[in-house]
């Protein structure tokens, strides 16, 4: 071999050498991310609930700020590694490329979906069946709520949330006309049952929710229960107000309220749909 080739093979084997090693970082960084970003969101959620932090930071922080950058990095290096990968002899890291591109996809792909729903709802975190006279908490969950920073309101009359108008433009209308306008099949349920007999079911079928019940009052009609979402630890307070039907047997009314937040994302109105589902079984 003459000193020439020999020269040419030295710089082959050093280039090679070095995207060996490019690769082998770009690989890394792609399982970083990959991790690091569905980790992200998880902790962000589990640790608000844990009380580790508080749910503005797990939800604004760290979900809303941090986690789109983390999967960023995640479709960057992926992409990145995948292409160096196929290129550089052993191919070594493809799959691992791929996971990085797939989760940083899915990732953004959820938080569009989350978008998308907030952009087609109401933004309220109060619903009831009853829009004149929505049913009122005891003194149990007021205390809860009173304790709470932040705490949103359960006063309804003349009660607004932000909303597109007529002309395109932001403004503000009643809580109330946005909820019939999204939720028009929230609304009284009337049963031939006594109320003792809807009173017991009732109370039975919000335990079976996973409802933490706060009050169980027969003679007043009434039963306030707490429902804590799994990520961030969202307390969403119900109220459940039973009263004589006009025609013979119970009157059911339900309301559920948001603690904290804007938007519930519909959560509210999931749940008092499902409760009115139920209990008409």
């Amino acid at each position: 071999m003459t000193e020439t080739e020999l020269s040419v093979s030295t710089v082959k084997t050093e280039s090679r050498a070095g995207l060996q090693t490019l690769r082998k970082w770009a690989v890394k960084l792609a399982l970083f991310f990959a991790i690091a970003a569905p980790l992200n969101f998880m902790l962000a959620g589990i640790g608000a609930k844990l009380g580790l932090w508080n749910w503005q930071f797990g939800l604004g922080t760290l979900t809303r700020q941090v986690g789109p950058l983390l999967l960023i990095g995640a479709l960057v290096t992926g992409v990145i590694a995948f292409f160096i990968a196929i290129l550089v002899k052993p191919r070594k890291g493809i799959v691992i490329a791929l996971a990085a591109i797939l989760i940083g996809i899915a990732g953004f792909g959820r938080l569009m979906a989350v978008q998308n729903t907030v952009a087609n709802l109401p933004f309220i975190h109060d619903v009831t069946t009853d829009t004149e006279d929505p049913p009122m908490f005891g003194a149990v969950i007021m205390a809860e709520r009173n304790e709470t920073e932040g705490v949103n309101t359960v006063d309804y009359a003349g009660k607004t949330a932000p909303a597109t108008m007529a002309d395109g433009t932001r403004g503000e209308k009643l809580v109330s006309a946005l909820q019939t306008q999204a939720y028009p099949e929230i609304r009284t349920l009337v049963l031939s049952d006594s109320e003792e007999v809807v009173f017991g079911r009732a109370e039975q079928l919000a335990k079976d929710m996973g409802w933490a019940i706060k009050e169980a009052d027969l003679e007043s009609g009434r039963i306030d229960a707490t429902d804590t979402t799994f990520w961030y630890g969202f307390k969403d307070d119900v109220t459940i107000r039973l009263r004589p039907a006009a025609g013979g047997g119970t009157r059911v009314d339900v309301r559920s309220v948001s603690r904290v937040g804007g938007s519930d994302l519909g959560a509210n109105a999931k749940r008092v749909g499902e409760f009115l589902d139920a209990l008409a079984r």
